[in-house]
C-alpha cells in the first residue's frame, strides 16, 4: 500500500471525532464484519493491564486508523490470524528493545522507525495521540482519558501491529 498522506489522517480523524455518539457503535459493527480478527485482537488484548479508559481509547484510535487506512490506494483485505500474530510478535521484539533504551535512545529510535515506516503519518498520529499529556472531550479537559505512562509503549505496539497487518495484508 502507498504511504496515506496527512491530509488523509487528519481528515479521517476529524471525521470519526466529529460522530454523533449513537454513531459509533454502528462503526464498531461494521469494522467487526469487515475485520473481525482486528476486532477481537483489541477487544480481548491486555485486559487486565489497560483501565476502561485506556480500553475504550485503544478500541477509538483502532477504529480511526481502520478508517484512515480502508482510505488507503488499495481495498483492505480481511485480516487473518496468521498476519496479525506475525505483526504482533514483531512489535513485541522492537518493544523489547526498547525497553532497554534510555528516553533519549528511546525518542531517537521512535523518529528513526517514524522516518523509516511504510505508513509514517499513521503512525505519527498514533504516537500524538497516545503520548498526549492532555486530552480535551467535547471542550472539556478529561484527565481520565490519558494513558497512563507505564501502558504508553504497549497501546502505540498494538495500534502500530493494526497499522502493519492493514499495510502489509493488502499487499
Amino acid at each position: 500500500m502507498k504511504p496515506i498522506s496527512s491530509h488523509i489522517v487528519e481528515n479521517t480523524w476529524k471525521e470519526v471525532g466529529g460522530m454523533e455518539p449513537w454513531q459509533v457503535p454502528e462503526l464498531v459493527d461494521k469494522m467487526g464484519k469487515q475485520q473481525p480478527v482486528i476486532i477481537a485482537y483489541i477487544l480481548a488484548v491486555d485486559q487486565d493491564v489497560f483501565n476502561q479508559a485506556e480500553r475504550e481509547l485503544l478500541l477509538y484510535l483502532a477504529l480511526v486508523v481502520w478508517r484512515i487506512m480502508s482510505k488507503g490506494d488499495t481495498p483492505l483485505s480481511s485480516i487473518t490470524e496468521d498476519i496479525l500474530q506475525k505483526a504482533e510478535n514483531s512489535n513485541l521484539k522492537m518493544l523489547e528493545y526498547f525497553e532497554k533504551e534510555s528516553d533519549a535512545g528511546f525518542f531517537e529510535a521512535a523518529e528513526l522507525m517514524i522516518k523509516n515506516y511504510n505508513q509514517p503519518e499513521v503512525l505519527r498520529y498514533i504516537l500524538d495521540a497516545v503520548m498526549e499529556e492532555e486530552c480535551d472531550v467535547m471542550g472539556e479537559d478529561v484527565e481520565e482519558y490519558l494513558v497512563r505512562d507505564e501502558n504508553k509503549g504497549l497501546m502505540i505496539i498494538h495500534l502500530k501491529t493494526i497499522i502493519d497487518c492493514f499495510d502489509r495484508g493488502s499487499d
